[in-house]
């Protein structure tokens, strides 16, 4: 979404052109929020197109955990959680 708005700001002046695309951030977040919302209610065609290289970096950058890490968050979830209840909220 920035690559396709930063090509649309006519400024020459690197100073000036930075400074409005760090004004656009917001607007770019918020139009690339309600896009990843719009592609998750609707499956067709050109939601998969557009979705399709997120979903490939996504797939490089991340993997399913091995049985090691399994055990490591099993007990590091086990040290914070009290076996006496105490961390209920009462009413």
């Amino acid at each position: 979404m920035s690559i396709i708005v930063g090509f649309f700001i006519p400024f020459g002046n690197p100073v000036i052109r930075t400074l409005v695309k760090l004004l656009c951030i917001p607007v770019i977040v918020g139009v690339g929020y309600e896009f990843i919302r719009f592609c998750g209610r609707h499956d067709n065609l050109f939601t998969r197109i557009v979705s399709a290289p997120g979903l490939w970096v996504q797939r490089i950058t991340t993997k399913e955990p091995d049985d090691s890490m399994i055990e490591v968050a099993i007990a590091a979830i086990q040290a914070v959680i009290p076996e006496n209840g105490e961390d209920k909220i009462s009413l």
